[in-house]
This record gives C-alpha cells, sequence and structure tokens, in this order.
C-alpha cells in the first residue's frame, strides 16, 4: 500500500494506492469548476485509480509520484495558491 498525505479542502488527509498500482501522477485541473489536482494510479490488470479535489501534496509524499507537484516560489502548491485570497 502506498499512502501520501494531501491536503484536501476540509485539511490535510492520507489517500491510499494499493500494491499493484505502478506509478501514480498529479494533473491540474477542474473538478466541479474548481481548481485542484488529482492523482492517478496506474494499474497493469484494472482500471485507473482516481483521487479527486486535492490542494496539495506533502512535500515529503512527492517522491512518491511519477512526475512532480507546481510550487510557488515560497512552496505552497500553485493550486492552493491560486485559491487562497491575495
Amino acid at each position: 500500500m502506498t499512502e501520501l498525505r494531501v491536503r484536501k479542502p476540509d485539511g490535510w488527509t492520507t489517500v491510499s494506492f494499493p500494491d499493484e498500482v505502478g506509478t501514480i501522477s498529479a494533473a491540474g485541473g477542474k473538478v466541479d469548476g474548481q481548481l485542484c489536482l488529482t492523482l492517478t494510479g496506474e494499474r497493469d490488470d484494472g482500471p485507473r485509480i482516481v483521487e479527486l479535489g486535492i490542494l496539495d501534496v506533502d512535500e515529503n509524499d512527492e517522491h512518491l509520484l511519477e512526475n512532480t507537484v507546481p510550487w510557488t516560489e515560497d512552496g505552497t502548491s500553485v493550486v492552493l495558491d491560486r485559491l487562497l485570497p491575495s
């Protein structure tokens, strides 16, 4: 089991992907009109596993992703930075 600490609108939580997931990728987009990250776990023998509505991934868990999360210069995810009031 691969677990990643992620931030969702209601706070930090953990999402899990089963061992048969080969790679986990992060992509930006909109879900229900809101900007967010989507984590996608690829499996050879089954459908993708998708986690929606993510605002940030813990820096300590980013190494578990196939690609990097887009960060601002101060270390905030670009998604969260755009959602926070100026």
